[in-house]
């Protein structure tokens, strides 16, 4: 890959970062005023403070960062405001739903769930996380190739999608699917970490990248069997893994689901400081991520899940 010959930074003026956070609008600025305490608001504003040292800036690492990847401009709170106005999606639905899929067997996996069941339910603070009994891959109708850069099978997102939007709880605020299986989302790109479905709530991710388990190099070529019986020995194969997580690729699965659900609940990526709704090309920029949202993503998932920050953070 290559590399830059320092880091650099990728940064807004003051000005633009505190009309990102607070608005130019009167009546978004009388929201702010009413929705955060004093100590609140002082927290918020290291979002504009140049001698910040709560949020970062975000740097360009490589010439294939994903900042350079999407020039797309950056979406203030405003612009976050009014298009969940357009969306009228229904946040009297409490319950985030995560769907296991061959994710049930070992301690590896029980403890994986676990661990991201806590972490969502404080991450989305006042929201209800239940976690669905896993089903098999070879339940759902997918497509899947050979990964360009390793041995193992990827299966095709889309139909993970279909089945899960198709299958959605009523009082579902959302789904997320959860796999050790490795995804790729169309024909053009050699892998993803998750992909969702735009005003369906329904999305994906995968862990398998986070693994050390996971191999780097060497393809085979795929059985001469149908694509049913092909599914059935992934899922057993998925069911009997047992993959080593460390604390660090745990913290990692949970950045992953975490920025998965914030899209779900209508947060776009983030180009303001360094936070955990940044996009990721590679699993370097992905490991980079950090768990947290800068203030201004902060207040976008204030709005909608309706947290005191205090408490949220304790």
């Amino acid at each position: 890959m290559l590399q830059c010959k320092h880091a650099q930074e990728f940064s807004f003026g003051p000005r633009a970062l505190k009309d990102a956070l607070i608005s130019t609008n009167p009546a978004l600025q009388e929201l702010y005023a009413k929705a955060f305490s004093r100590a609140e608001k002082l927290f918020l504003s290291e979002a504009y403070n140049p001698q910040r040292t709560l949020f970062c800036t975000l740097l360009i690492r490589t010439a294939f960062d994903w900042l350079l990847s999407h020039p797309d401009a950056p979406e203030d709170f405003e612009t976050f405001y009014h298009a969940m106005l357009r969306r009228k999606q229904n946040f009297y639905r409490k319950h985030i739903y995560l769907q296991p899929i061959d994710l049930t067997e070992g301690p590896a996996g029980l403890s994986l769930l676990d661990s991201l069941q806590s972490c969502v339910e404080s991450f989305f603070l006042g929201l209800r996380v239940k976690c669905l009994p896993s089903i098999p891959i070879s339940s759902i109708h997918c497509c899947y190739r050979h990964s360009r850069d390793s041995d193992r099978v990827q299966l095709h997102a889309d139909g993970i999608l279909n089945f899960l939007k198709n299958n959605k709880p009523m009082d579902a605020l959302c789904v997320l699917g959860l796999t050790l299986l490795d995804l790729y989302p169309c024909e053009t790109w050699s892998f993803t970490f998750s992909k969702f479905l735009p005003g369906q709530e329904v999305g994906v991710c995968s862990f398998a990248r986070f693994s050390g388990d996971f191999p780097q190099a060497g393809c085979s070529s795929l059985n001469p069997v149908t694509q049913k019986e092909r599914l059935c020995e992934v899922s057993k194969e998925s069911r009997d893994r047992t993959l080593p997580f460390s604390a660090q690729e745990m913290v990692q699965c949970c950045k992953v689901t975490c920025h998965e659900i914030c899209h779900l609940m209508g947060l776009g990526t983030c180009r303001w400081l360094q936070c955990i709704m940044q996009g990721a090309l590679s699993l370097d920029e992905a490991l980079l991520r950090p768990l947290e949202p800068c203030p201004i993503c902060l207040r976008k998932l204030q709005h909608v899940v309706g947290f005191k920050l205090v408490e949220r953070y304790r």
